[in-house]
């Protein structure tokens, strides 16, 4: 992640400052993003990859496939899952997202683990529907908490502080769709 955030933002002429002020960021966590060796939480990733006009999976591989890996025809996207390795975040979960290309698309969808233990309180500008495919999870949201089993699911205002807990040593695999407000 270090050198492709950095590369991608010179090449564009941005300075520090201009990528923090459109992703909303501070100048100082959009830096430490840019020096770890892991990814920032996906709707970080997300945000910068629009204000640095890039396909979010040219994060992920040093490929720029025409179809950045996903065969579509006209108004369809397909994949086969997964795209890539899993990739740990710094707030307590991993995630995999299921298309290389979010551009012009509201919704991203993409496979979450949680292991044992507690996420940061995630927020981030956008609407989310999660389901749980194996595990078992609770969802604090609002003051209160959810206890979610495979087959149960949320839709829920992602602006607002949410965290997920495993409080089993099985990780928790989830299905989680953001919708944001703007396309990327």
């Amino acid at each position: 992640m270090e050198n492709k955030l950095r590369r991608f933002r010179k090449e564009k002429g941005l300075t520090l400052q201009e990528v923090a002020d459109h992703c909303g960021l501070t100048k100082g966590y959009l830096s430490k993003i840019e020096r770890a060796t892991g990814y920032p939480p996906f709707p970080t990733l997300e945000s910068l990859a629009k204000a640095l006009d890039v396909e979010l999976g040219q994060f992920f591989s040093e490929q720029n496939q025409e179809n950045n890996g996903s065969p579509s025809a006209g108004n369809i996207e397909l994949s086969n899952g997964a795209v890539g390795e899993s990739i740990e975040s710094n707030e307590g979960y991993a995630y995999n997202p299921l298309f290389r290309s979010y551009k012009n698309k509201y919704m991203s969808p993409f496979h979450m683990s949680i292991p044992k233990g507690r996420t940061a309180a995630l927020s981030h500008d956008a609407e989310e529907f999660v389901y749980v495919l194996r595990g078992r999870v609770v969802l604090e949201y609002e003051g209160k908490s959810h206890a979610l089993e495979p087959g149960g699911c949320f839709y829920l205002d992602s602006r607002l502080p949410h965290v997920f807990v495993n409080e089993d040593d099985e990780v928790a695999e989830l299905l989680a769709v953001n919708f944001t407000y703007k396309r990327f």
